[in-house]
């Protein structure tokens, strides 16, 4: 059996869409449709305003808590939204602590199963883009370091008009949920 557990923020949670126009319920649909796939279960772990620092913190429970013995884990990694928002003057988090976040976070996945990591969606915000453009590049890095495949859609999200389908300038509207789980249904088949 397949367990697929997708850690995130508010944008894997589905915050202003139905559950059903959500990428995470496009994907289970993609994966169920495409790939033949045995007994499969899956979990949605997007909690609101999640940084890579809080994901790393309740990674080992929230996975202990659902997994099977003899299951085969694969885990959809998608952080860095929270970590470039501002809420005060500075970042959230510092570029360098969320590269040590995130390499903990990889590290970890990894000894558990299989790992497919997703870049952060861009915002409309272009001084916070800016900042996720750094940090894709740092996750990237850290990706090709330990042999996870990482997929990076933040360009092809802005040259499709992502930013307009927008609902408050973070959260994608249903049109925003098909389009990153098309992108994410398209790199699948290089890696399952």
């Amino acid at each position: 059996m397949y367990i697929f557990y997708f850690f995130g923020d508010s944008i894997t949670l589905g915050v202003n869409v139905q559950p059903k126009d959500s990428f995470y319920q496009l994907i289970i649909g993609n994966l169920q449709k495409n790939f033949s796939l045995p007994p499969t279960k899956f979990y949605n772990l997007g909690v609101c305003k999640n940084s890579s620092k809080e994901i790393l913190a309740r990674f080992d429970n929230e996975f202990s808590v659902r997994s099977l013995a003899g299951s085969t884990p694969v885990f959809f990694l998608m952080c860095g939204v929270v970590d470039t928002m501002k809420f005060t003057e500075n970042p959230y988090l510092s570029l360098e602590e969320s590269k040590e976040n995130y390499t903990k976070l990889i590290q970890s996945a990894k000894s558990k199963g299989q790992v497919i990591a997703v870049s952060p969606s861009p915002v409309a915000n272009a001084e916070q883009n800016e900042r996720l453009s750094r940090l894709i590049s740092i996750q990237e890095k850290i990706c090709s370091e330990n042999s996870v495949y990482y997929i990076n859609m933040f360009q092809e999200l802005l040259d499709n008009d992502f930013i307009g389908d927008l609902k408050d300038g973070v959260h994608p509207s249903e049109q925003g949920n098909k389009l990153i789980a098309d992108i994410i249904a398209k790199a699948l088949k290089n890696c399952l």
